[in-house]
């Protein structure tokens, strides 16, 4: 292998669900050692049979790309693709990059087609893309909740804090209901993406639908604060009719 030698960690890579509806994930209310409830998969986890659980992408020399399936399910955490760049030199694989050697990605979003590349930094100037690779990501066990607002949101904006968290979340839920304003007594709280990715939305589902979606983490010696998130008009919930995030 030229390049870098073999480099093995794990990134997280955040990308948009494709998914319009919500798949509630085999979830369940757990106890924790201080008597709250979180949400927790229920495990072991088996995978379904006859159904990639991590693809490899492999940026040969000469310039091709190989997939080891086509299609590929989740694992609890989220969507593993391991890439092997034999180039010496960095690759562009789909909104992402990959340095020279082995690197494990894990993306967070829902079910769809991914479409990969091998484009080597040198070739970018042309402007040329080469061929994608097309990766079914299927969801048979429905392990991913979609926190998709089905209402619009005409208002965004950005908020900044300037410490890193301590527990980028989610929170138990039960703490979340505490720590979220107007919720109706029916409200059902849930999380979105994969039972076990760190930084998972909680989600208030009302009446079937999902009305609000939030970020809620936590900072050194302050409690668990809701901190970005958006609701849809006449919710009553905090982030009405805007997206902070």
């Amino acid at each position: 292998m030229k390049g870098g030698g073999t480099r093995d960690e794990v990134m997280t890579v955040m990308r948009a669900s494709t998914v319009a509806a919500l798949l509630f994930a085999v979830i369940a209310l757990g106890a924790c050692a201080d008597g709250s409830t979180s949400r927790v998969f229920v495990g072991p986890w088996t995978p379904a049979p006859d159904i990639a659980t991590r693809a490899q992408l492999t940026c040969a020399t000469g310039g091709t790309a190989a997939l080891s399936t086509d299609t590929l399910q989740p694992q609890p955490d989220g969507v593993h693709i391991k890439v092997t760049n034999e180039l010496d030199e960095p690759v562009s694989v789909a909104g992402f990059d990959a340095d020279p050697g082995t690197t494990n990605f894990v993306f967070t979003g829902g079910p769809g087609t991914m479409e990969l590349m091998c484009w080597p930094f040198s070739e970018h100037s042309s402007g040329e893309e080469p061929d994608r690779l097309s990766l079914e990501v299927v969801d048979p066990l429905g392990l991913h909740v979609d926190g998709e607002l089905p209402c619009e949101i005409e208002s965004h904006t950005i908020s900044e804090y300037f410490e890193a968290p301590v527990d980028e979340g989610p929170p138990p839920l039960d703490v979340a209901r505490r720590v979220i304003e107007g919720l109706l007594p029916d409200d059902v709280l849930r999380v979105g993406g994969y039972p076990e990715q760190e930084g998972g939305s909680v989600i208030v589902v009302r009446d079937g639908e999902i009305v609000a979606t939030y970020g809620i983490k936590r900072f050194e010696g302050e409690p668990w604060n809701v901190i970005s998130g958006s609701a849809c008009e006449g919710s009553g919930l905090p982030f009405e009719g805007v997206s902070m995030g």
